[in-house]
């Protein structure tokens, strides 16, 4: 409710925008975090779940074979796999990553915390993906 002197309205919850003008477009930051939370802490290749100090960053292609620092080109490995899979290409190592590596779509809600929001009327707004994987812009 908004009150005023002699008033009092009610307002509704969720005001959905249907038309956005000069919405400018945003792109996810390129982050070892980001990476991490686009992959779910996952390595690539050996599907398991790791914390951030036990993960680090994979050129599918590598960097001395023309591979490039980029959302299509970097994936999330753990150690071990990272060491064995070295500098070859995924064929010459037989390690594949489990999904193709590409850049996140942004939202304006990456970077919320977990339970940020407290109405549950606003859950299918604020968090789409189902997984709860929240990107920092």
């Amino acid at each position: 409710m908004i009150h005023t002197v002699r008033l009092a309205m009610r307002v509704p919850k969720i005001i959905v925008l249907a038309i956005y003008e000069k919405l400018p477009r945003m792109e996810v930051r390129f982050t070892r975090r980001n990476v991490f939370l686009r992959d779910k802490h996952t390595c690539q290749y050996c599907a398991k779940i790791f914390s951030e100090a036990e993960l680090n960053l994979d050129h599918v292609m590598p960097r001395d074979k023309g591979g490039r620092t980029t959302w299509e080109n970097i994936v999330t490995s753990c150690i071990r796999c990272n060491t064995r899979k070295a500098n070859k290409l995924p064929h010459e190592a037989n390690m594949h990553p489990l999904r193709k590596p590409a850049a996140p779509r942004w939202r304006p809600m990456f970077g919320l915390r977990e339970n940020a929001h407290s109405d549950e009327s606003w859950t299918h707004f604020i968090d789409p993906d189902p997984s709860g994987v929240r990107l920092s812009a």
